[in-house]
C-alpha cells in the first residue's frame, strides 16, 4: 500500500464513507466479516495504510478485533492491558493520540505478531459510549507525518459512529454484544464534592434526559427524511402553542420568539437533512449537527451568542425526544428519584415534586450556591463536581448518593447497598438524639449564651422550627417565591405567604429578607441582563430600589401580613448607607399609603442590613446608625474577601474561611456592631460548619442562623466548649501567619472534650 498524504474527505466524501459503512454493517455475512469489511472501508476512504479496531473486554483488556493492513493472524490474539501501549493510553484517557513516529513514543508497546514494524505515523481515537471507552480506532501509515485536523475530525466522527453501532447490537455477534453491554452497565463509583449532607438511595432520573438508544444507519433515506421533517413540524407546533398562551408576560414572549426563530431556521434544518442524505438515521443526524454546534459554541466568547447557541442545543434535545416518541419536555419523576443534572437552578429544583426527590447529583454546584441552599432546606443530599454521572448512568439505574463524602455509586452491588442502608439508619438515630436535646439551653461551659435561629425558604421548612428548638427564623428568603412561578407574584399572593410564615412561627421572631434577585437568581419572566460578573452586578437592593414596581408590592404585602405584630425586614447586598435610605424611602411611602387607608400596621417595624461586602464592613458604623440590627452574609462576604467565585470549581477548594485573616475581619465587624449597640447575626452556610461556628464564637459572634439540619450538631458542640478558651486560641493565631486553621483547631477542640 502507498502512504499517500491526503486530507479527510469533505461532505461528499463523508457521505460516501457513511454509505459504504452502512452497506458493510447491513451485509448478510458473519459478524467477523462485517467488521473486516468495515475496517477495509474506513482504511480506503481515509487513505491509511492500516485501520484497526480494538474492543474493550469485561476484563478491561483491549483486544484486536479487526484490521486492514496488519497481520490478520493477530486478530483476537493481540491484547493490551488497560493503559498499556498507545492504544491503552487512548482508551484510558478517552482522548485522541497522534504521533508521527510511534516506536519513539515512551508508551509504545511492541507486539511482533502484528507485523507493524514498518509503520511510523499513528492516530488513535476512543470509541466512547455512555461515558465509557468501548475500544479504540487506530489509523497508521508507513510515512512519518502528522495527521491533519480534518483527518482527526473524520476519525473522531467514525469513532463516535462505531461506538453507537457497537452498543446497538448491529455489528457484533451476541457474545461480543453482551460483553460490550457488560462494560456499559458495570457498577461505578464516583467521587465528587459532598455539598448537602445525608445518604439517599433511589433510581436515576435526568433533568435533561439522555438520548434514547437508536440505530445509526438508515435503510430508507426517504423515510428518515420524512421522520425528521415530521419531528421538526411537531417541535415548531409545540413552540407555536406556547406562544399562543394569552397569559404569557412580555419577557417570556420575547424569549420564546427568539427560540421560535431557531426552530424555523432553514440552515439548521438543511444541515440535518444533508446528514440524513448520508444514510444516517434522523436521530443520528440531529446528534451530528448538535455536536458540530457544540464545538462552535466552545469557541464563542460573546455571552449573548453563547446563550443563543444554548437555545439551539436545547431545541436539539427536544427534537430527539420527539423523534423517539417521548414528549418534548422531561416527564414526571419516578418515586425515590435521584435527580441528575449538569446544572440546576433553585427555581428548577422547586418546580419538581419534592416528595419524589431523594438525592441530587449536579455537575456544577458549591456549598454556598443557591441550589445547594434550597436542597439543604429540603433535606435532600447533594453531591457535585462531575458531569460524567450523566453519561455513566441510565434512567432507572439504582444509585446511592452520600452527601457527606461526595461519593456516588451507580448500579451498586448488594454489599454496598446494605452498607449505606446501615449508614442511613445511623444518621436517623443521630438526628433523633439531636431532637431530644432541642429544649436544652444553648450555653457554653463558661456561661456564654448563644442564640440559634433557622433559615427558611418555603413554608415546608417551618415544620423544623419545633423539632430543632430554634429560637426563631433568622432569615426567610423571600426571593424563592419570585423564582418558582411563571409570573411576578402580586402583593396579595405574597401577603398570604408571609402571613402563613408568621402564623407557623407561633410568636417567635421572623426576619424577612427582601427579594435578593439578580445575578444567578432570575426567573424566565424577568428581563435578564448579561453581566461579566453577575455576583458583583445588578442584584439585591441595587435592583429592587431601581424597580419600585417589584419592591413596593413586597413592602405592602409584608406590612399587611404583620399587622398587629412585629415585623423584621432585612435588606440584602448593602454596600453604601445611601442604599438603606433609598429602600427606607420606598417603605415609608407604603406605610403612609396604609395609614391613609386606615389599615392596621405592625406593632413595630425593625430594619436590618446585610453586611456582605468589605465596603459595608468598613463603613459598618455609618450603616448601623440607619438600622436596628445587622446580619453578616458570610457566603458573599467570604467570596468578596478572597476574590474567589463561590460557584467556581477552580476556586471553591482554594480558600477556607476558617483562616486567621478572615476570622480577624469578622472579629472587627463584631466589635464595631457591639460599639454601635446593634445585635449582629451571622448568616450563611458557614454557620452550618460546626468548626467554623465555634471559631466565630471565639471572635465574638453570639447569634447564628443556619439550615435546620445544622442546628442539632451545633447546639451539642456549643454546650461542650469553653468560649473563653476558644477565643484565646483563635486570637493568638491572628498574628502568627497560619494560612489554615481547620485541622489544628479540630485537634484542639477534641483535646478539650468538645462534641465534634
Amino acid at each position: 500500500m502507498s502512504a499517500r498524504r491526503k486530507s479527510a474527505p469533505k461532505r461528499g466524501g463523508i457521505a460516501d464513507l457513511l454509505k459504504s459503512m452502512q452497506e458493510a454493517v447491513a451485509a448478510a455475512v458473519s459478524a467477523q466479516e462485517r467488521l473486516d469489511r468495515l475496517t477495509t472501508v474506513i482504511a480506503k476512504h481515509v487513505e491509511s495504510d492500516v485501520c484497526s479496531i480494538y474492543i474493550r473486554l469485561p476484563s478491561d483488556e483491549l483486544e484486536l478485533y479487526s484490521t486492514e493492513g496488519l497481520n490478520r493472524a493477530a486478530v483476537h490474539k493481540t491484547r493490551l492491558n488497560w493503559g498499556e501501549g498507545l492504544v491503552g493510553v487512548v482508551a484510558e484517557t478517552q482522548r485522541p493520540l497522534i504521533t508521527s513516529d510511534a516506536p519513539l513514543h515512551p508508551k509504545f508497546a511492541y507486539r511482533p505478531e502484528t507485523g507493524e514494524d514498518p509503520l511510523h505515523s499513528f492516530l488513535g481515537v476512543p470509541l466512547i459510549r455512555s461515558g465509557k471507552s468501548l475500544g479504540v480506532l487506530v489509523l497508521q501509515n508507513r510515512e512519518s507525518r502528522r495527521y491533519t485536523d480534518e483527518e482527526l475530525g473524520a476519525a473522531q466522527a467514525v469513532g463516535t459512529l462505531l461506538a453507537e453501532i457497537a452498543a446497538s447490537g448491529e455489528l457484533f455477534d451476541p457474545r461480543t454484544t453482551e460483553e460490550v453491554g457488560a462494560v456499559l452497565h458495570r457498577p461505578e463509583r464516583l467521587l465528587g464534592a459532598g455539598v448537602t449532607p445525608g445518604v439517599a438511595l433511589g433510581r436515576a432520573a435526568f433533568h435533561e434526559p439522555p438520548t434514547p438508544k437508536h440505530k445509526v444507519f438508515a435503510s430508507d433515506v426517504a423515510a428518515e427524511t420524512a421522520r425528521l421533517d415530521a419531528g421538526l413540524a411537531k417541535l415548531q407546533a409545540s413552540i407555536d402553542a406556547l406562544l399562543a398562551d394569552a397569559s404569557l408576560v412580555d419577557a417570556s414572549r420575547e424569549v420564546l420568539e427568539t427560540y421560535r426563530l431557531f426552530a424555523y431556521d432553514r440552515g439548521w434544518k438543511e444541515r440535518m437533512r444533508a446528514a440524513v442524505a448520508s444514510r444516517l438515521t434522523a436521530e443520528t443526524a440531529v446528534e451530528q449537527v448538535q455536536t458540530e454546534n457544540r464545538a462552535r459554541m466552545a469557541q464563542v466568547k460573546d455571552p449573548y451568542l453563547r446563550e443563543r447557541m444554548h437555545d439551539l442545543d436545547d431545541l436539539s434535545n427536544r427534537l430527539l425526544r420527539l423523534l423517539s416518541g417521548e414528549p418534548a419536555a422531561a416527564g414526571e419523576l419516578p418515586d425515590e428519584a435521584i435527580l441528575i443534572a449538569r446544572s440546576l437552578g433553585p427555581a428548577e429544583l422547586l418546580e419538581y415534586d419534592r416528595a419524589r426527590i431523594k438525592g441530587l447529583i449536579v455537575g456544577e454546584a458549591s456549598a454556598t450556591s443557591h441550589v445547594a441552599i434550597v436542597a439543604r432546606a429540603l433535606g435532600v443530599p447533594l453531591v457535585a463536581g462531575f458531569d460524567n454521572a450523566i453519561m455513566l448512568a441510565e434512567p432507572g439505574d439504582e444509585i446511592i448518593v452520600d452527601g457527606e463524602t461526595g461519593e456516588v455509586h451507580i448500579r451498586p452491588n448488594q454489599d454496598v447497598i446494605a452498607s449505606y442502608r446501615e449508614k442511613r439508619a445511623l444518621q436517623s438515630e443521630r438526628q433523633a438524639s439531636y431532637a431530644a436535646e432541642r429544649e436544652l439551653p444553648v450555653v457554653t461551659r463558661d456561661g456564654v449564651t448563644i442564640e440559634l435561629l433557622m433559615n427558611v425558604g418555603i413554608p415546608l421548612d417551618m415544620a423544623h422550627l419545633e423539632s430543632t428548638g430554634a429560637a426563631g427564623v433568622g432569615l426567610f428568603r423571600t426571593e424563592l417565591q419570585f423564582l418558582i412561578g411563571a409570573q411576578l407574584p402580586n402583593a396579595r399572593v405574597q401577603e398570604r405567604l408571609y402571613r402563613e410564615i408568621l402564623d407557623k412561627a407561633g410568636g417567635r421572631p421572623v426576619v424577612f429578607r427582601t427579594a435578593d434577585l439578580g445575578g444567578d437568581k432570575s426567573a424566565a419572566y424577568m428581563q435578564r441582563r448579561d453581566e461579566a460578573n453577575p455576583a458583583m452586578g445588578w442584584r439585591g437592593v441595587r435592583m429592587t430600589v431601581d424597580r419600585p414596581g417589584l419592591f413596593r408590592p413586597q413592602m405592602r404585602a409584608l406590612l399587611a401580613a404583620a399587622a398587629g405584630r412585629e415585623l423584621n425586614i432585612l435588606f440584602p447586598m448593602i454596600t453604601l448607607a445611601e442604599e438603606i435610605d433609598a429602600a427606607r424611602a420606598l417603605l415609608d411611602r407604603e406605610i403612609e399609603f396604609s395609614r391613609r387607608r386606615a389599615r392596621q400596621l405592625p406593632t413595630a417595624i425593625r430594619l436590618g442590613a446585610m453586611i456582605e461586602t468589605p465596603a459595608a464592613a468598613w463603613r459598618i458604623a455609618e450603616i448601623a446608625e440607619r438600622v436596628d440590627f445587622l446580619s453578616v452574609g458570610g457566603n458573599d462576604l467570604a467570596q468578596f474577601y478572597f476574590a474567589a467565585d463561590r460557584d467556581s470549581e477552580m476556586t471553591r477548594g482554594r480558600y477556607d474561611p476558617l483562616e486567621a485573616g478572615f476570622l480577624s475581619f469578622i472579629a472587627a465587624i463584631a466589635e464595631k456592631a457591639r460599639k454601635a449597640g446593634k445585635p449582629l447575626t451571622f448568616c450563611g452556610e458557614q454557620a452550618s460548619d460546626v468548626l467554623m461556628g465555634a471559631a466565630l464564637i471565639g471572635v465574638g459572634v453570639t447569634r447564628f442562623t443556619s439550615s435546620a439540619s445544622a442546628i442539632g450538631p451545633f447546639r451539642r458542640l456549643i454546650r461542650s466548649i469553653d468560649a473563653g478558651a476558644v477565643s484565646k486560641w483563635v486570637k493568638e493565631r491572628f498574628e502568627d501567619g497560619t494560612p489554615r486553621l481547620r485541622r489544628e483547631f479540630a485537634e484542639m477542640l477534641k483535646r478539650a472534650g468538645a462534641a465534634l
